[in-house]
């Protein structure tokens, strides 16, 4: 395993990640990150920019902050995702940058009656293609595979539509915040990436074994 050299790790049940692995965890998301927006580019008569300001591990208590610190309903696709590890990622929209990101992509103008038609489609691609080539790069770069759900667009609050509840507790959450910028408006949104607590470790040790 690598050792973090001083920089301390975050536990995780009987998990612990490490400084330099959360670093390497951090560049094999950036790129999958840079393969959505190439990808998100082409669907797009103007230019659109993802950028990642933030990854870190939360626990269930710092989600729970997260979670409970919210009121308002947020949109969600979710894909479940199932090979050498499994879990649950889900691409988390604040409803006004919701708005604006479906607004920019369908040239609808915001908070037109006629958005809603388009809203779950539109949110449904999009959150397709950012997760697939997020999970899709660390299968690539880690060379494991993944069999991916459907993705399941969902509305309300951040907790329910995430299930996370305090059976959850010892399963590793990867927050990942993302930005959007489109037709000069700027939107963002977050990724959280559940894994499965079992899984979890083979996670680690496949981030190992790239750096041995």
């Amino acid at each position: 395993m690598l050792q973090s050299t001083g920089i301390s790790s975050l536990k995780r049940g009987h998990n612990v990640i490490t400084a330099l692995q959360l670093d390497a965890f951090k560049e094999i998301v950036n790129i999958g990150v840079g393969r959505a927006a190439a990808s998100l580019n082409d669907m797009l008569d103007s230019p659109i920019v993802l950028e990642v300001p933030e990854v870190r591990m939360i626990t269930y208590e710092d989600f729970k902050q997260v979670a409970g610190a919210a009121s308002e309903n947020f949109s969600c696709v979710q894909l479940g995702f199932r090979g050498s590890f499994s879990g649950m990622a889900a691409l988390v929209f604040p409803p006004a940058s919701a708005v604006k990101l479906v607004a920019a992509m369908t040239d609808e103008e915001p908070y037109n009656p006629g958005l809603d038609g388009v809203m779950a489609g539109t949110l449904n691609e999009v959150g397709n293609i950012v997760i697939n080539c997020v999970i899709g790069t660390i299968g690539n770069i880690l060379e494991k595979t993944f069999d991916f759900s459907l993705p399941n667009y969902l509305h309300g609050a951040l907790r329910e539509i995430l299930q996370v509840g305090s059976h959850s507790g010892l399963n590793p959450i990867l927050l990942v915040k993302t930005h959007f910028i489109v037709q000069e408006k700027h939107i963002d949104g977050n990724i959280f990436i559940i894994f499965e607590a079992s899984s979890f470790e083979a996670l680690l040790t496949a981030i190992d074994h790239l750096y041995e």
